[in-house]
């Protein structure tokens, strides 16, 4: 095979990974099946995707300080700060599908999603029975139950001990 022609053919396989049109195995398979057993220059790939990473935990940290910001330091009315929480549970569902192949940014996403939605329950505790304590126990224990829940489904480990933490520290200020 001409060595321009194996080379389109090995810069589509990378274009088919990285927009994972192909799992990453065949795409593997395929590489090491046309560069002959030999690692194809992909470097250059893994620098722009650590670089992408780096911008998108950026942007979700960015997020997320956003949404706290407006939740607790600013004088809307709670309905638009449930609102903007919710538009943001979304965002980070969105950026957990889109990263669910890379570990951190998939993991970072997550926690903001989940933050997010702690932040959404407690403005809902606070809107629906002001002052009760009750109605917010229960929604910090689904909450906790929810974390614990997804760290055993994900294999996620900080999940479950945040999970697990959240409601000994919830139990431990009812008891008191």
């Amino acid at each position: 095979m001409d060595e321009t022609r194996k080379k389109i053919i090995i810069q589509e396989i990378n274009a088919w990974k990285e927009s994972r049109m192909l799992p990453e195995q065949y795409c593997n398979y395929l590489l090491a099946l046309y560069c002959e057993g030999e690692r194809p220059p992909s470097h250059q790939n893994e620098i722009r995707k650590g670089k992408k990473d780096l911008l998108s935990m950026l942007w979700i940290g960015a997020l997320f300080a956003f949404i706290v910001f407006l939740n607790y330091f600013t004088e809307i009315p709670i309905r638009m700060q449930m609102l903007l929480t919710t538009i943001s549970i979304i965002i980070f569902g969105i950026m957990v599908r889109r990263f669910s192949g890379r570990k951190l940014i998939y993991q970072i996403s997550l926690m903001g999603m989940a933050l997010s939605l702690l932040l959404l329950t407690v403005s809902l505790a606070d809107f629906i029975a002001p002052g009760k304590a009750g109605i917010l126990y229960m929604f910090l224990f689904l909450n906790c139950g929810l974390w614990i829940l997804l760290g055993i489904k994900l294999k996620l480990l900080h999940f479950s001990i945040a999970g697990g933490l959240g409601i000994v520290v919830a139990l431990s200020l009812l008891l008191i």
